[in-house]
């Protein structure tokens, strides 16, 4: 059975790449922060404590790896959490790692990463999707663009909005007007 790394697999992607991976017949390694067990309670998956910070855990997270998938998103900075530290430097020791323990790689990026872009979040994809490529020239790097469904961290929030108000106000231009 093919062990496939997959690095943020806990969140709403990773988790459904995890469900994927061991329908198709993968052993999927989940490397997280904080490991959630319960998450896969019925099908087969290993999980193990990697903060992809660490250059260490990440080797360990890939070693005797198959693959290995970056899904890890940081989407809200915090005092000990950095979009360039999760999506640039994480994203390329990832990828280092990846090419030298002969992993193919698959790093999930965002729609529109930029390195040149005034947001810090899509600076810091586009960036980190550079410093993979420099590190892991055949690496695929996806670009998705915003992901809904059951128990996401969006739309979810916005149905319990419709079901309390009567009013829904919307937001955007008609025919060139505010």
């Amino acid at each position: 059975m093919k062990r496939i790394t997959i690095f943020g697999g806990t969140g709403f992607l990773g988790r459904r790449l995890v469900c994927c991976l061991a329908r198709g017949g993968y052993l999927p390694r989940i490397a997280v922060r904080r490991p959630l067990p319960e998450l896969f309670s019925d099908i087969e998956t290993e999980q193990l404590r990697c903060d992809v910070g660490d250059p260490r855990a990440v080797a360990a997270a890939l070693n005797g790896a198959d693959g290995a998938v970056n899904a890890v998103g940081l989407y809200v900075e915090n005092r000990a959490h950095r979009f360039h530290q999760v999506h640039v430097d994480a994203a390329r020791e990832i990828a280092a790692q990846a090419v030298s323990g002969g992993l193919r790689l698959v790093h999930i990026s965002g729609i529109g990463a930029d390195p040149g872009a005034a947001s810090s979040y899509i600076r810091a994809r586009g960036q980190g999707e550079a410093a993979v490529r420099a590190a892991a020239p055949e690496a695929v790097i996806l670009r998705p663009s915003a992901l809904f469904g059951h128990d996401d961290g969006f739309l979810s929030s916005l149905t319990g909005l419709v079901e309390a108000l009567p009013v829904i106000p919307l937001f955007g231009r008609v025919n060139g007007q505010n």
